[in-house]
């Protein structure tokens, strides 16, 4: 049995979870926690989730039994943890309660601090450097490195999510130092310090580290054929690559992602989804983002996702409420805020309300001056030159797009970057057109290159105020709702708006804005077009 153990063990390290399996299995019969946890290690890794749960459910029972606390323990949180991340949060609890009465009169022990560093992961910043820092402690205390990387891990992201960056890199650079050196015993461990290594460097816009580590994280899933890995770590990689400005990559990331949390743990896909919605947002794929989010939970990035897509579909009150509820749930993660609070920044601009705008503007530019996090500026200044371009303040507003302009180009974020562009032509519109029409056309070619039509459609609006550029390419139908369908439909047969009102039984102000909203969709400058774009289409065309 002890032979069969080491083998098992062997394989685990070598990623060879075929092997481990078969070694563990072969000591199953005498009831060994040792094998039940090996063999269940390996079937988390091969990615049959329910039955490494159950077998490793077994193992920390009979921890139990033999009086084992600290691998009892240890084994319950990491069983927590897992339905904790699949969605099932009474299980998560149970399974917690379950590891700290196996401490009971044992407080001050490695099993302890397992227990409290997975209280630090699902609490608010602030508890979780508290909790992370003592378990930390416990770590160091009983020599359990595996802990210690995690307690590392944990206190990096929660140290960047809370404004410092550099504190919160240097813890994650010393984990990944100990996790990549050969010291860590469980290979999760290895891979749970590479993802929130990258997960820390994109929230920070470290997109060179982030790429970097994601290289890594990569190779080892590839090597091992780690599958809950491919999607985690997947959808990360995802977004750096979508803000590198790869977004035809970051898609093809994320649908591998969504195919790898499908074969592994379904629930944990809602970060994928919320991320892909985000990127058809931005395409102007709107019916796709509507599809995806339709589902969605509470959590603040689906949240901004639903927010992103109302406000592209000029429903801006809607997406303000949503927004609040996001900023409300947001933890502490000064990162995450300040890209609410920059959706936020344009939702009231769109509903005319700027003493709002005005006060998310500011509460985003003390957030960005207290950590000091070039992101969290950049996404600053953006919002203020919205801002003070709504108030009709121009020369405010060129100081603010300017530095936003340049923020977002040393981070290397093309559409931000092309997106500050266009808020800079606006603030020069007035005084120097030429000047303002060369940004426009520079941020009109980024958005085409990376095919972020919305954004496109902006800058072609500028461009023609300024008396240049065509009228931005008519889209697809798609976008419309079933009620623009059928005003369409009417248009194409050459209906006024009174007309239309009459046929759908409301009145002619509703049907006008109808109108309108299926004239921008389409990306058409009159009814005339929308009616040939129909036609193409073949709208209200009788079959």
């Amino acid at each position: 049995m002890d032979l069969a153990i080491s083998e098992g063990n062997r394989a685990l390290a070598a990623g060879d979870w075929d092997a481990a399996r078969a070694a563990f299995g072969s000591a199953l019969d005498d009831g060994d926690p040792e094998a039940l946890e090996g063999y269940g290690l390996a079937l988390w890794f091969l990615g049959e989730i329910d039955e490494a749960l159950d077998v490793r459910q077994r193992a920390c029972l009979a921890y139990g039994d033999r009086g084992d606390c600290d691998r009892a323990a240890r084994l319950a949180v990491w069983i927590s943890h897992q339905y904790y991340v699949s969605g099932r949060a009474s299980l998560a609890n149970g399974w917690l309660e379950r590891a700290e009465r196996a401490l009971e009169g044992h407080a001050d022990c490695s099993g302890a601090g397992w227990v409290t560093v997975e209280r630090a992961r699902r609490a608010d910043v602030h508890d979780c450097i508290a909790l992370a820092e003592a378990a930390l402690a416990l770590g160091r205390s009983y020599r359990d490195i595996d802990l210690e990387v995690f307690a590392l891990t944990a206190l990096g992201q929660a140290e960047i999510a809370a404004g410092r960056v550099d504190d919160g890199m240097r813890r994650l650079e010393e984990a990944m130092a100990a996790a990549t050196a050969g010291r860590v015993q469980n290979p999760h461990t290895l891979g749970e310090a590479c993802c929130n290594m990258i997960a820390a460097s994109a929230s920070a816009g470290d997109w060179e580290r982030a790429t970097e580590w994601c290289g890594v994280v990569d190779e080892y899933a590839q090597t091992r054929t780690i599958v809950p890995l491919f999607g985690a770590c997947g959808t990360i990689h995802a977004e750096v690559l979508a803000a590198s400005g790869r977004w035809q990559d970051a898609e093809a990331a994320l649908r591998e992602a969504l195919e790898a949390h499908a074969r592994a743990i379904p629930a944990m896909a809602a970060p994928t989804v919320a991320a892909l919605a985000l990127l058809r947002v931005r395409q102007g794929r709107l019916a796709e983002a509507r599809e995806l989010l339709a589902t969605r939970g509470e959590s603040p990035t689906a949240l901004l996702a639903l927010a992103e897509l109302r406000l592209a579909e000029a429903d801006p009150r809607v997406a303000a409420g949503l927004l609040d509820r996001a900023l409300a749930g947001h933890g502490g993660d000064v990162l995450l805020a300040s890209r609410i609070r920059s959706a936020l920044t344009d939702a009231f601009i769109a509903t005319g309300a700027l003493d709002r705008a005005v006060e998310a503007a500011r509460e985003l530019e003390e957030a960005a001056t207290a950590c000091g996090q070039p992101l969290v500026m950049a996404r600053s200044r953006l919002a203020s030159a919205r801002v003070a371009l709504a108030a009709g303040a121009d020369r405010e507003a060129h100081d603010y797009a300017r530095g936003a302009l340049d923020l977002f180009a040393r981070l290397g974020m093309p559409h931000e970057t092309a997106e500050a562009r266009v808020e800079l032509a606006r603030s020069l519109a007035g005084d120097q057109p030429e000047l303002a029409l060369e940004e426009a056309r520079a941020a009109l070619a980024t958005f085409a290159e990376l095919g972020a039509l919305r954004s496109r459609d902006s800058a072609a609006a500028v461009l023609r105020t300024l008396g240049a550029g065509p009228a931005p390419a008519a889209r697809s139908s798609e976008d419309l709702t079933e009620r623009e369908r059928e005003v369409l439909a009417l248009l194409a047969r050459g209906l006024t708006n009174a007309q239309i009102a009459r046929t759908l039984f409301i009145s002619e102000k509703p049907a006008g804005h109808h109108v309108s909203h299926i004239l921008a969709k389409l990306g058409v400058r009159n009814r005339a077009e929308a009616a040939a774009h129909a036609a193409r289409l073949g709208v209200g065309v009788p079959s």
